[in-house]
């Protein structure tokens, strides 16, 4: 009898032992938690034989890691470790000319000689530019139409005609400063005659942080231009006709950018396009009551001179309509 009730209080300490323990290693896993470093957001940019990624960098970290792969699933992926805290860039290189990369990234923080890890970052896509690619910066280029492009196109921005082939566009890829500070990568379609002109263009709009909201082909909307404007989304070629004719528009040549459209809209006998875009009919910084006032583009001001600058005219200048938005260039 004394045996069995032995047994079972060296049952009931190990119990109590193990229970300690669990509750000891629970502890430690929540503190490491709490001391778990914040993630980062990121973005990237290709290049002829790589890519640039882009993220906000933290003072309150160690260092960050980088993960790459061709698979979408991070199969056999490539890591970079990054030691310097106050990095916000790194370029990838000695990569495949024109072929999709997926990169995300986590920060840490060292405690003792181990690393503690942030969860990783939003994956974002990449795609290399072709080996005949024009590039004239890094993350600055304009090559022919991938065939990925060719496909989003289709049957939305362009259909077949008489007027414009593909061969006669170019795919476009710069960087530039979103309406929060971050750089991001944006891409456009133009005529070829113009597409190492344009690749300039956002050079030096980027070199003078100029902000742009929103840099996608507007066939993300559909081939609507209306939707696209709404979105105050930066965008060049469709293949459509100008706005109550049935002339087809400089856009439909790949001539034309318009700019901000939703801040930079166009006016014509008092009616707004996009109709998002009324407070912005008002052009005096001092009166206009609409948030991104700052961001219009004025005659003779920096954005109007980089354009110029490059052959490109503006909307602006117009009598009627009034196309604050549009810069257009002639063969």
């Amino acid at each position: 009898m004394k045996s069995h009730r032995k047994k079972s209080y060296i049952f009931l300490i190990i119990l109590m032992f193990l229970s300690l323990v669990q509750a000891s290693a629970y502890a430690v896993e929540v503190r490491a938690a709490d001391r778990q470093p914040p993630a980062v957001t990121v973005s990237a940019a290709g290049t002829k034989a790589g890519f640039i990624l882009y993220w906000n960098k933290r003072a309150d970290v160690s260092g960050y890691e980088i993960q790459y792969s061709a698979d979408k699933s991070f199969k056999n992926a490539k890591k970079l470790l990054i030691t310097q805290k106050g990095a916000s860039s790194r370029t990838i290189k000695n990569l495949k000319a024109n072929k999709t990369y997926y990169v995300r990234m986590r920060t840490y923080v060292t405690s003792g000689s181990s690393r503690i890890y942030s969860r990783y970052s939003k994956a974002v896509s990449v795609a290399t530019a072709s080996s005949g690619a024009y590039l004239y910066k890094e993350g600055f280029y304009c090559e022919k139409i991938p065939a990925a492009v060719k496909k989003r196109m289709m049957g939305k921005s362009y259909r077949t005609n008489s007027h414009i082939k593909l061969s006669d566009l170019r795919y476009v890829r710069v960087l530039y400063y979103d309406y929060n500070g971050k750089i991001k990568s944006g891409e456009l379609v133009v005529n070829r005659k113009i597409a190492k002109k344009t690749v300039k263009v956002f050079y030096e709009l980027y070199q003078i942080k100029y902000p742009i909201q929103k840099m996608v082909l507007v066939d993300n909307y559909g081939g609507s231009d209306e939707k696209s404007m709404s979105a105050n989304n930066t965008s060049a070629f469709n293949y459509r006709t100008i706005s109550g004719s049935r002339s087809l528009s400089n856009h439909a040549y790949g001539m034309a950018i318009d700019l901000n459209p939703m801040v930079n809209p166009y006016v014509k006998n008092g009616r707004v396009s996009p109709a998002n875009g009324k407070l912005y009919k008002e052009r005096n910084v001092s009166k206009c009551r609409g948030k991104y006032k700052k961001n219009m583009i004025h005659k003779n001001d920096k954005v109007y001179k980089i354009f110029k600058k490059y052959g490109f005219t503006w909307g602006g200048d117009w009598s009627s309509p009034k196309d604050y938005q549009h810069f257009e260039a002639r063969s």
